[in-house]
């Protein structure tokens, strides 16, 4: 009797947590579908918002292809809602289905008044647009909020069902403990299994995969929590400079590698309150939800700067990481998360652009940011369209004037701004693939004027600078070759200028294809020298030909000992490693005699010639006898 009063109670107890328990795995699995179905519908929706906000300023076929797309996503998600059993959600999708349909009529609307008075654009928008979003947005994320309670709830529930059978079994069943134990062992089990699973549906959906670090969702959470507590918060974006270039060159598995090691500096990094977490790709945040002011913001942004000094070791390979750090502050910049992030991503643009590394969100980088990123996704047709124009500034010999060379520099002949100068779309291109196609386009177009000259009898070397991905790329090489073939030149009659930081981003590989270029008969040089941080034991491991001093320190030499100083240095490095050593900037006669007398074998400068295009430096070789500029004062003079 004993036994059989063991046996059910016991089996009481199995039968209660056994239902609990299936209650609560079916009531976590629906949570999850409902969670799963309302993020993707609020993700579309809000994609939606982002392609009207360009369709209404800029019209564009495609845009509104997407837009499209987006918005059937964000219907289907809505749709999948009703088929999640037992949720009772039949009627609820009708209403916000009708009310997807509202948005959809009014975004018909807005589109019209768009395009028929601008002006009209934002007040119908406020008035009939964003309210509909803002509702569905708003019930959405309710949804989904009220289920992950339901199914918190639920696990509560099954913990006091299980913290019961584990009292009351030592207590109530003596004779049968080995068969309670065999009962709460499977129980118990039973329970981990369903909490964890919980846990895991819950980190996957708060956190990044490869990093785990807490993904968009979770900060964007912990954002809107800052921002209602009384203490001001600041946000930071950070994205990796020529990460790109990695996984291109080395494969996503190194990339992968590189973003777990910047995750866990980060981390360091930051204090105990402050959140890091991963917005996708190479893309990183931190929260501070307390904060001083710009001050502590940027401090933590230097950390981080210094965290990711020490290259990162991946397969014996030594990657040097950058970043530029974009900084948005609460109640300065925007109360809300998606100002904040909005201010952030602007600064951190910025910061990339300048070479800032960290940059402060102003009101005035809005414009000029907005309009720079137009300008980048206009640089595409531009190649096609050859809007890229050359022009020439010649380099000559010391002393004397002899005329040595030209460097090529491009220019952008926009259809609607202009001359555009290379600051104005280079730094941009370099941090896309584009820089690849733009320089292959240089170097064609200077291979040309220069096969022109020669067929002419003018016989000129012409210098063409190259960037970061050229140089890690192994098919630089290749299409090099290319192109000298194409144009039938000898490989001499090339120089490609790297920089220092060029070289450092990688300097195996950045060695390895430089070499190459040498073995072919090109020239090279190192750009911008005295102005990065090439050691001279780096130096000498390279095969370079020329060094071609910063201008910052030519421009001042006349005047500032010190930068007199920094340029015999350099001229007497150059010699000695028997190398040719070219002064950039030179602006004027007693900059020209002072380099004569350190004995720098090349200059280049308004002193010589401004850049000018192809038949603009053929009509100033013929007014100064074409092989040599015999008064190179009076030259510079009467043609800069």
């Amino acid at each position: 009797m004993g036994l059989v009063a063991v046996l059910l109670t016991l089996t009481a107890f199995s039968v209660a947590a056994t239902v609990t328990n299936a209650h609560a795995a079916a009531q976590s699995q629906q949570s999850a579908r409902v969670s799963e179905a309302s993020m993707e519908a609020e993700r579309s929706l809000a994609l939606q918002e982002d392609l009207l906000d360009q369709l209404v300023t800029e019209p564009d076929t495609e845009l509104r292809a997407q837009y499209d797309t987006a918005g059937a996503a964000t219907r289907a998600a809505i749709e999948e809602l009703a088929g999640v059993d037992g949720t009772r959600h039949d009627a609820l999708v009708d209403e916000w289905l009708r009310l997807h349909e509202r948005c959809r009529s009014a975004v018909e609307e807005l589109l019209v008044v768009a395009a028929e008075d601008p002006e009209r654009a934002e007040e119908v928008e406020e008035a009939r647009v964003d309210p509909s979003f803002d509702a569905l947005e708003s019930l959405l994320r309710h949804e989904a909020e009220e289920h992950f309670e339901e199914a918190r709830a639920s696990l509560a529930s099954l913990g006091d069902v299980q913290d019961l059978l584990l009292v009351a079994t030592p207590v109530g069943f003596g004779v049968g403990l080995a068969l309670v134990a065999w009962f709460t062992a499977v129980l118990t089990h039973s329970r981990r299994e369903v909490v964890a699973q919980a846990e895991r549906n819950r980190q996957q959906a708060l956190h990044d995969a490869l990093t785990g670090l807490p993904n968009r969702t979770l900060l964007r959470q912990r954002v809107t929590e800052a921002l209602a507590g009384a203490d001001g918060a600041a946000l930071t974006l950070i994205d990796l400079d020529r990460f790109k270039d990695i996984n291109d060159t080395l494969g996503h598995a190194h990339g992968d590698v590189v973003l777990q090691a910047v995750s866990t500096r980060l981390q360091r990094a930051v204090r105990a309150t402050d959140t890091v977490a991963r917005l996708g790709g190479d893309e990183f945040a931190i929260l501070l939800p307390s904060t001083a002011g710009p001050d502590d913001a940027r401090e933590l942004a230097t950390r981080a700067l210094a965290a990711m000094e020490a290259p990162i070791e991946v397969d014996g390979a030594s990657l040097d990481v950058d970043a530029s750090i974009g900084i948005a502050l609460s109640g300065v910049h925007g109360d809300d998360v998606e100002s904040l992030l909005r201010g952030a991503d602007i600064a951190m643009y910025t910061a990339k652009d300048r070479g800032l590394g960290v940059c402060v969100f102003d009101a005035d980088l809005d414009d000029h940011s907005v309009e720079r990123l137009g300008l980048l996704g206009q640089l595409r047709r531009a190649i096609d369209n050859r809007e890229l124009v050359l022009h020439f500034q010649p380099t000559v010999s010391l002393p004397g004037g002899r005329l040595r060379g030209v460097e090529a520099l491009v220019r952008w002949q926009h259809p609607e701004r202009g001359l555009l100068p290379p600051g104005e779309f280079i730094p941009l291109a370099e941090r896309t693939p584009l820089i690849r196609p733009l320089t292959r386009y240089v170097i064609d177009a200077a291979l040309e004027q220069c096969a022109r000259w020669r067929d002419a009898g003018l016989s000129l070397g012409v210098a063409v600078n190259v960037s970061v991905p050229n140089l890690v790329d192994e098919r630089f090489v290749h299409e090099v070759r290319e192109l000298l073939g194409r144009w039938r030149l000898p490989a001499s009659s090339l120089e490609l200028e790297v920089t220092e930081g060029a070289i450092m981003a990688d300097p195996d590989r950045a060695r390895r294809v430089l070499g190459r270029l040498a073995e072919c008969g090109v020239t090279l040089s190192i750009d911008d020298f005295g102005a990065g941080f090439t050691a001279p034991a780096h130096l000498k491991d390279l095969p370079v030909h020329q060094l071609k001093i910063d201008r910052s320190f030519v421009a001042r030499m006349a005047v500032d000992p010190r930068s007199a100083l920094i340029v015999r240095s350099v001229v007497e490095l150059g010699h000695n490693l028997g190398l040719t050593t070219v002064a950039e900037g030179v602006e004027d006669q007693r900059t020209w005699d002072r380099l004569e007398e350190l004995g720098c074998d090349v200059a280049q400068g308004w002193l010589v010639r401004r850049a000018v295009p192809a038949d603009g430096l053929e009509a100033w070789l013929d007014a100064s006898g074409s092989a040599a500029v015999p008064d190179l004062a009076a030259a510079g003079t009467a043609t800069a």
